[in-house]
């Protein structure tokens, strides 16, 4: 009878909770049948319940604060007006300029809130504790000190205590309460006499300041100033660049055997800059590559959608083909967001059958060429149904992916070049091939080569094979990879079936968009594409 009952409401209850009930005791009394508990409601009570303990996620979010404050005077230290910084060693941050004889002391300071009136233990024990360092370091004496306290909170003055007057741009105030407030907490290990520590003291206050950053704004400001002071002037640093710095700041916090580990100069400095510089060039040709990918996309698909947009055409084959465009599109952007892939590296590939040598075309004729590779991926697509991927790892030859079947496709640019011409050329590559390349297309069952763009087609018609055996499918030797160095061309060869050639002429490929008027279904567009492309074979 449940089973029955659970069938009819099979719709509203998942597969999990259903199998639940249908095991339930019943015989147990009403106070130990309990609901079950999935993973959601797991996870909702234990978020919804107030922790007893947040110590962990308060320190922590205190020390990524100070490593923030850290790669901001970071930036200083590129510039040259720092020698080099020490982390967490005597203060939270330590720079310093030899040749100047300056050092600064920086002591950072969170709080759970962006505003609070001035708590008096920042005159008892912050500033003490920030002079006192220096104080107790005999040898820096004759050196120029300077302190800090940076905190994410801004001190706002009271009535009884003023600290507003060491905040940058502020109005002059007493600060005769402070400096008494310190001065009797100034415990230092060695002090000489009162006058030596009056003076100490008095120079201290003259070359201390405070300072208060949001966390948001500090991140704004790393973000522009580090990427202007390497010469990136309109680039900002990522978060993903900002947290691979704060991952070596920790680095050089966590269990130091001794000081020089917490110590940025020098070679960890050079390692950091030309990081960084290579992270934001890295970036720069990203966003270069992405525009350009975008400007080619969209000529394409515009003038697609104008395309098959004329009202002569079938709706509901108009319906169903824009349907399957969309998708044809989002399969090519996550392809290109997801690996390293550019469009130009693709053209590179299909034309030049390598993706480091730029093709050097006329816009005009490099936007028909993309035209050519891009409906020949769309058909493809619409004749065998399956995910699109491309081979992002190969470095010669354009490897087109749909399920089982592997195309490669060889574009061409030269109508006087006839298909025989074309093969040749393939086979002549093919030794040159990495490793990777040959093992994808050997281990691959069904592979077809599409001849594809501006050649001669005068022998399209006929039906060629080329046989395993006739490509040099010898590796490159590997480096301690024994298994790699075990297969040769004989055992490649022996269990592979031959690959297809196919054709895809720019006449081939305009023949299929020249008969949308006739097309009452994508189906019917799949036909003429099959017939066009003789794709029946791979099918």
């Amino acid at each position: 009878m449940l089973e029955g009952i659970l069938k009819c409401c099979s719709e509203d209850i998942s597969d999990e909770d259903k199998n639940s009930i249908l095991n339930m005791d019943f015989n147990q009394s009403i106070d130990q049948i309990r609901a079950p508990i999935n993973n959601a409601d797991l996870e909702d009570i234990l978020s919804k319940q107030e922790t007893a303990d947040d110590g962990g996620i308060v320190a922590m979010t205190g020390f990524y604060y100070q490593m923030m404050v850290s790669v901001l005077y970071l930036g200083e230290v590129f510039l040259g007006k720092w020698d080099g910084m020490y982390l967490d060693y005597h203060q939270d941050i330590v720079l310093f300029n030899n040749s100047e004889k300056i050092v600064k002391f920086v002591q950072v300071k969170t709080k759970n809130r962006s505003y609070s009136p001035a708590d008096i233990k920042i005159a008892n024990s912050w500033i003490p504790k920030l002079f006192i360092t220096a104080y107790n370091i005999e040898k820096l004496s004759g050196f120029d000190l300077r302190f800090e306290i940076v905190s994410n909170c801004f001190y706002q003055d009271t009535k009884s205590f003023n600290i507003s007057q060491f905040y940058p741009n502020s109005a002059d105030k007493s600060d005769k309460q402070i400096k008494k407030l310190v001065a009797e907490n100034f415990d230092a290990e060695h002090i000489e006499s009162e006058s030596t520590k009056d003076i100490f003291l008095n120079q201290a206050f003259q070359n201390f300041n405070m300072k208060h950053f949001l966390p948001e704004e500090l991140e704004d400001k790393i973000a522009t100033s580090i990427p202007k002071i390497l010469g990136f002037e309109y680039s900002q640093l990522s978060t993903e660049i900002l947290n691979q710095v704060i991952a070596e700041f920790f680095n050089a916090c966590y269990d130091p055997k001794d000081a020089s580990i917490q110590l940025i100069k020098d070679e960890k400095l050079n390692n950091l800059r030309e990081y960084i510089k290579k992270k934001l060039t890295d970036n720069l040709t990203k966003e270069y590559h992405s525009k350009s990918d975008e400007k080619i996309l969209t000529q394409y698909f515009t003038k697609l959608d104008s395309d098959y947009s004329n009202s002569k055409l079938n709706s509901n084959f108009i319906s169903e083909f824009k349907l399957f465009v969309d998708g044809f599109r989002e399969d090519l952007e996550n392809i290109l967001s997801d690996c390293d892939l550019t469009m130009k590296s693709i053209i590179n590939l299909y034309l030049k059958y390598n993706k480091g040598i730029d093709v050097k075309l006329e816009e005009r004729e490099c936007e028909s060429h993309f035209n050519d590779l891009l409906s020949l991926l769309l058909f493809l697509k619409i004749s065998i149904k399956k995910n699109l991927m491309i081979e992002d790892e190969n470095r010669h030859i354009l490897s087109i992916k749909l399920d089982r079947l592997l195309f490669l496709i060889l574009g061409n640019n030269d109508d006087m070049r006839d298909s025989l011409e074309v093969i040749k050329n393939f086979k002549d590559l093919f030794p040159m091939l990495d490793n990777s390349e040959k093992l994808r297309i050997a281990s691959t069952q069904d592979v077809s080569i599409i001849i594809s763009g501006q050649f001669d087609n005068e022998n399209s018609d006929q039906h060629i094979e080329l046989k395993k055996e006739e490509l040099d499918f010898s590796l490159n030797p590997s480096i301690n990879n024994s298994k790699l160095d075990e297969i040769n061309a004989n055992n490649i060869t022996e269990v592979q079936i031959p690959i297809n050639i196919l054709y895809a002429h720019r006449d081939n490929l305009n023949a299929v968009n020249k008969t949308r008027k006739q097309y009452n279904n994508l189906k019917e567009m799949q036909k003429k594409i099959d017939e066009e492309l003789k794709l029946n074979a791979t099918s």
